[in-house]
Order: C-alpha cells, then structure tokens, then sequence
C-alpha cells in the first residue's frame, strides 16, 4: 500500500490559525452540524453482537470507540423500525420501536447514552413519504372506506376502463398503482406497493409524524436523516404523465416531485427540530436537477431542511476536474451562504472506489476522494466502509448466493451494503454466526485492524483529513476560495479564515503527472508556509507551481502577505 506523509498542522510550527491582533471579536460559532462529520451506518452490515448475522443496535455500540479515534461528529442509522422488510426497514410498521433483529428501546436508549458520552450525535432516518402497507394505519386504512384513517394514505377510484387512475408509474418500476380488491378504490405508492404513500394533505398524518419526531428527540436524538422528501404531494388534479417512456425520470416528473406544499411541511419539522436545547438538524434527501432546485429546499429564509444532500456532487460519474470544479463553485457559491452537504457514497448508491476507481490506481483515487469531501466547506457525508476503501460486492458472488430467512429478497444495491471489514476472521469479525450479505472476498487483506496498524493507510488518511477538519480554523470554518490551476486535469481551491490564514487544496484527477500553476487570488496572492498533508510522499514538493504524480493530493498551509492584504470574502 501506498505510504502517505501525514503532517498535522499541530505539530507544525505556524500551523495554528491564530486570529490577527486587533481583530474584531469573531461571531458565534456556527452550530455543530455546520461543519460536521456524518458517518452513515447499515445496521444491518456494520456489527453483530448476538451471532444472527444480522447488524444490530448493540453491534454499533460495541463500536463507539472505533467511531470515537476516526473523529466523527454524528452517525445516521438507518431504519431500524419494525418491518416486513420489503425495502430493508425504509417499509415502517412500527415509527416508535425497534425491530427485534435490531435490539429493543432499550438498546437504543444505551446506544444514544454511551454514543453521547464520547461526544458523538445520533440521526434518526425518518421515512416520511410512506409507511409500511403492514402498519396498523394501513391495515386500518384498507379495512373500510369509512374508516377513520382511510384518508391516511392516497386513494383514488379507478379510470374508466377499470385499470389504473393514471399512467404514473412507480420509482422501482411498474405502475405506481395498486388495486384494493376489498375496497375497488387504487392506492397510490411512488416506490413499492408494500409502501403506501401517505396523504400528508391530512392534518392528522402531520400530527401522528410530529409527534414521531418527538418520540425520538425525547429519547436522545440528535435530529433526522428524512426519507424520500420530494414526494409527499401529488399533482391534485391527477394528470396522465404525457411521456412516461422518455419524459422526465420518474423521480423528477412535475406531477409527483417538489410540490409547492412540501415547502410548508418542511418548515413544520424544521420548527421542531429547533426547539431542540443542543442543537438538532435534519439531513434531507431530495431529488433536484439543478443547483437552484437545491438552494429551494434549505427554505426561502433558511428554514426547512439544514442539510439538504447535494447530488449534483455526488452524481458526477467520473474523476474530471472541470466537472467537479463547477459543481464545488456552484454549491460555495448559489447557496446563499448556506452549508452544502458533500458525499460520494451510501446505502443506494455503489461505493465510490467501485464508480470512480479505474481498477490501477485504487488507493490514490480513494485518497484524492477523501481529501476533497472533508477539506470543502460545508458538512461531510461518510458512508461506512469508506474509509477502508471498500468496494461493491462482485455480482456474481451475489448471484450464487442463495436467500435466505436474513435476506428475503435480493436488492439491486445489495452490492455497496456487505458487512463491514473488521478483522481478516471468518466473516471478516462482522458476526460469529452465518452473515446476511456475504463478506467481501477483499475483507482478509484490507480491514479495520490491517489498516490501523499501519501508520500509511487509508484508515490513517481518513482519521488526518477529519483532525485537520476539526483542528484548523480555516478548514473548520473559513471561506471557500476558488481558484484555476492552469491545468484542466487539476482542480484547486483554498479555505481561509478571516486573519487570512488556509489551506491550498490541489488534486490531480488524471493517471498521469501533471504541472499546476495556481492562480485567482482576489489580491495578493498569499504565502505558502508547509505541507500539511500529501499523497504521495513527495521529498521536497514544490508548493507554489507543484508538479503532481498520478492522482496526487497536496494540502498546503499558508498565511497571508506582511503588508496585511486579505482575499476577500
């Protein structure tokens, strides 16, 4: 493996980022979720601690240590709620307790406890658009057209001919449809037709999730991750989608996605959540095309969702630095000042070593990767694993693997949700009995007790860039400061805080070495003072005009200029 330089501005002279004498006293400090660490966790993947093979809340407690030396800030569970698991937990029939597999309320209350106790947060994931079709709302829902909770959920008569009321069709395929034989009325579902939208016209469905909300917040959470946001309105006026086969992807039509009133629920959550006394966030997913979509779900005044997770950024399929340049610009830059919230991976989503490695240059590519999430402003996704460089499981390992009670269906994102790779024992020390998913092939040769043990890894990468992030005032909180390279393959930026320290950021994206010459300084350029973190090791880096190997990342501190010139905010 590659040996990395690890330089932390700590152990540097120069490196603290002192505030200039005679400065004004700073603002407030931005709160914590501005700048955070998010570690996503599949509890079912991430540890077993009673041998079902299944992930438990037990599992990511006996783990708080390992989260605690990484230096995260929070974790986001996913669902861990009751469940028929038609869509592993994101199908709820139970908002207010704990599948078995995955422990009681009272593993969670130890959880949340002892998670607090090394300063870590909690998110809750809230799947807000739909329930399971087994909740007891549901069930009640479809017992009688005059049932109380009928009007829970989205029920419309059928067309004409008897067939569907519109030609919508559903996020996982097929018509977003589902007749009720007992009633003769269609239930609408954008994802599974185990997955019931619920009518959030209904101002009883808004007070049954507020007080699902207050459940988990009185119980030690730290906010919510909200599930599937765009889709809790549907077009009233129900019309046919005129190009269903080519039109607008489904996740994005007109009729299903972003309605007007979503702005108005979003707010409601949003003012509970900031009645929280230390500080609660909700981390949103949403489906936009533009950066104005995303700058329209964090509120007109900054008050819906905190965190609304960028896609844009994380949708870019492969490692251009004009592409990434543009997208970084515009999430600094068009959201009125509000945070962007950076990842490349989760539980949907393959791995990002698998999408934008190319299969030669594994760990620089992974290590260029990191650097760029944890070294912009904003708050940072990480999804579990990452940080060992692990990769979607072979499909054809998945194929030969039979289901089984753990796994009742096969998922097409099985792939970037294998155990987690803790030790190179049998089942990589995910569980003692027979894993859920299989383990991947790679666990014996890169795992968690592999990579701490070497002081050049990955895992060692990752701990430095989040150290840097919480130690260095201009990483934590400064300014971003774009900047051109000279270079098309090379991407450059820098953070600065308001004395005129930072840090210079410069990534080679390409498989060969490549020469920058950074400029776009808004005045004087500043002083580079060292490197603080570089990959590779380079024995004597040129930090003003650097010449970078394959995939390089350099990270240089610097202070601003003696006549006391500033770039501008």
């Amino acid at each position: 493996m590659e040996k990395t330089v690890l330089r932390f501005a700590l152990a540097l002279a120069g490196a603290l980022l002192l505030p200039a004498a005679g400065m004004a006293k700073p603002a407030a400090p931005a709160p914590w979720w501005a700048h955070a660490v998010i570690y996503e966790i599949y509890p079912r993947s991430f540890q077993d601690s009673n041998g079902d093979g299944v992930g438990d809340l037990n599992g990511v407690t006996a783990r708080l240590d390992y989260l605690k030396s990484l230096g995260v800030d929070a974790i986001w569970l996913t669902p861990f709620y009751p469940s028929p698991n038609a869509d592993f937990g994101y199908d709820v029939a139970d908002y207010t307790n704990v599948a078995p597999e995955y422990g009681t309320l009272a593993d969670w209350d130890r959880l949340v406890t002892a998670a607090r106790q090394r300063g870590i947060r909690v998110l809750v994931d809230f799947v807000l658009n739909h329930s399971s079709s087994e909740h007891p709302w549901f069930k009640a829902a479809r017992s009688s057209r005059t049932d109380p909770k009928r009007d829970w959920y989205v029920w419309r008569d059928p067309a004409p001919d008897g067939g569907p009321p519109t030609n919508w069709q559903s996020i996982f395929g097929g018509s977003a449809w589902t007749l009720d034989p007992t009633s003769g009325q269609y239930y609408y579902h954008v994802f599974l037709p185990q997955q019931p939208d619920l009518n959030w016209r209904n101002p009883h469905v808004v007070r049954a999730m507020h007080d699902v909300m207050r459940f988990w917040l009185r119980r030690g959470a730290s906010g919510f991750r909200l599930d599937a946001t765009p889709y809790l309105f549907e077009d009233p006026a129900w019309p046919q989608d005129p190009d269903p086969a080519t039109g607008a992807p489904v996740g994005l039509k007109p009729y299903n996605s972003g309605l007007p009133d979503n702005h108005r629920i979003m707010r409601g959550l949003r003012t509970i959540v900031d009645q929280c006394p230390d500080g609660c966030t909700l981390l949103g997913e949403n489906a936009i095309s533009t950066i104005q979509d995303l700058a329209k779900v964090y509120g007109a005044r900054h008050d819906e969702i905190n965190l609304p997770m960028n896609f844009l950024y994380s949708g870019v399929k492969t490692l251009d630095a004009q592409t990434f340049k543009a997208r970084i610009d515009d999430a600094h830059t068009r959201l009125n000042g509000a945070p962007p919230v950076l990842f490349f991976s989760n539980h949907d989503t393959s791995r990002q070593a698998t999408r934008l490695g190319d299969g030669v240059h594994t760990d620089p590519i992974a290590r260029l990767l990191a650097a760029m999430t944890l070294t912009l402003r904003g708050t940072a996704l990480v999804y579990y694993g990452e940080e060992l460089g692990m990769t979607d499981l072979p499909k054809d390992l998945l194929a030969a693997t039979p289901l089984s009670p753990t796994r009742k269906v096969a998922d097409n994102r099985d792939p970037e949700r294998s155990p987690m790779q803790w030790t190179a024992a049998p089942n990589a020390g995910f569980t003692s009995g027979a894993p859920w998913l299989p383990v991947h092939p790679a666990a014996a040769g890169s795992n968690v007790a592999l990579q701490q043990a070497d002081p050049g890894s990955l895992w060692h990468w990752y701990r430095s860039l989040i150290a840097l992030r919480h130690d260095n005032a201009a990483v934590r909180d400064g300014a971003y400061v774009p900047l051109d390279s000279g270079n098309p393959t090379v991407l450059a930026y820098a953070r600065q805080d308001a004395s005129g320290h930072g840090v210079l950021v410069v990534l080679n994206m390409s498989d060969a070495p490549q020469a920058a010459r950074i400029s776009g300084w808004v005045g004087a350029a500043p002083v580079p003072a060292h490197v603080m973190l570089a990959s590779p090791l380079q024995p004597a880096p040129n930090i003003a005009d650097p010449v970078l190997a394959p995939f390089a990342v350099q990270i240089t501190a610097f202070n601003p200029r003696l006549d006391g010139s500033l770039n501008p905010r």
